[in-house]
């Protein structure tokens, strides 16, 4: 490729992507492989663009361009249940190919993103996804690198995959004497069941229970008895003398993983598996903060088999101040 000037490129083709950044975002201003017109030479100005890379007449066969870069170290990087799809701008996308729970090395990335010259760009590890989400970016920063350069990037394999959910038959099992005797309107239900909908995944079982551990203790057996390979249990997590789940899970015999989790919203929750059946119960407060709270955050770990550890839990608390949390609620 050759810089040249935007008043003489008239006639020649566009080495890459020019780019237009204003207030209302940023966009492709013209294409890769455009032939250059003598009105794109005011656009080009206009957008602050003075030189433009333009294809000349010989090819290193040593070099690689941004957008063969990126797609190409993508495509290491992309692990099980992904898919590549190359983007403008010397980018390139990670796309999940299941739904599930994304894995990211974040020790690969790193190394990776050390090397200045190209870079990985992921969601949190361990979020929950849906199939042809975009789940991770790889851009690079120059505009050509020797092959050579290239390829000693291609040791960074597999470092982006999505675990995909093990789990699809989820109950539910709402806890609250208020709710059961009809003083108060259920709202829980329908905040998870907006999650079963987006991963997939099918309410098998769902009642409401008062706030009586032998009838909290027989739901959560019903819904396994009807098919429920994960059961979600919502309120009667505090210690107020009428809270009983925590105590009901117990006497369930389950194995309790941790009761308090370090987040804010919803701290108050307790993961534990009865035999085989993970069980999630989470606090009232999910219904206030109905849009991010522990559902989100444990709930596609269950329902993917990917149960946490005491300590993985722990360290929940290194960004578990959601920013959806409000003081004083």
């Amino acid at each position: 490729m050759r810089l040249v000037r935007v008043d003489d490129a008239v006639g020649q083709v566009l080495g890459y992507d020019t780019t237009y950044v204003g207030k209302d975002g940023a966009m492709v201003l013209l294409p890769r492989g455009h032939v250059i017109t003598r009105e794109d030479v005011e656009r080009l100005k206009d957008s602050g663009v003075y030189f433009v890379w333009v294809e000349g007449d010989e090819e290193s066969s040593d070099l690689m361009y941004e957008w063969e870069i990126a797609e190409t170290v993508a495509r290491a990087v992309a692990g099980e249940n992904t898919y590549v799809r190359q983007a403008r701008q010397g980018s390139a996308w990670i796309m999940a190919g299941a739904n599930g729970v994304l894995r990211v090395d974040v020790n690969g990335l790193t190394e990776l993103n050390l090397s200045g010259d190209v870079l990985l760009i992921t969601r949190q590890g361990m979020s929950g996804v849906v199939k042809d989400e975009l789940v991770g970016v790889v851009d690079v920063i120059p505009l050509s690198m020797r092959r050579g350069e290239v390829e000693r990037l291609l040791r960074f394999r597999n470092l982006v995959s999505v675990v995909p959910f093990r789990r699809r038959r989820l109950g539910v099992v709402i806890t609250g004497t208020e709710i059961y005797q009809g003083r108060k309107r259920d709202l829980y239900y329908p905040v998870i069941k907006a999650r079963a909908d987006k991963y997939g995944w099918e309410v098998v079982f769902n009642t409401i229970v008062p706030d009586d551990e032998d009838k909290i203790m027989n739901a959560v057996r019903e819904a396994i008895r009807n098919g429920a390979e994960a059961v979600v249990i919502t309120g009667g997590m505090s210690v107020d003398p009428t809270d009983k789940t925590p105590i009901a899970v117990r006497r369930l015999g389950a194995r309790v993983i941790a009761y308090g989790i370090p987040i804010k919203p919803t701290t108050m929750t307790m993961v534990a598996v009865l035999d085989d059946t993970p069980i999630l119960a989470v606090s009232a407060g999910g219904i206030y903060y109905s849009d991010y709270n522990a559902l989100d955050i444990l709930l596609p770990r269950l329902m993917a088999d990917l149960i946490p550890s005491r300590e993985e839990i722990a360290a929940m608390g290194h960004g578990g101040l959601l920013p959806n949390y409000k003081p004083g609620h």
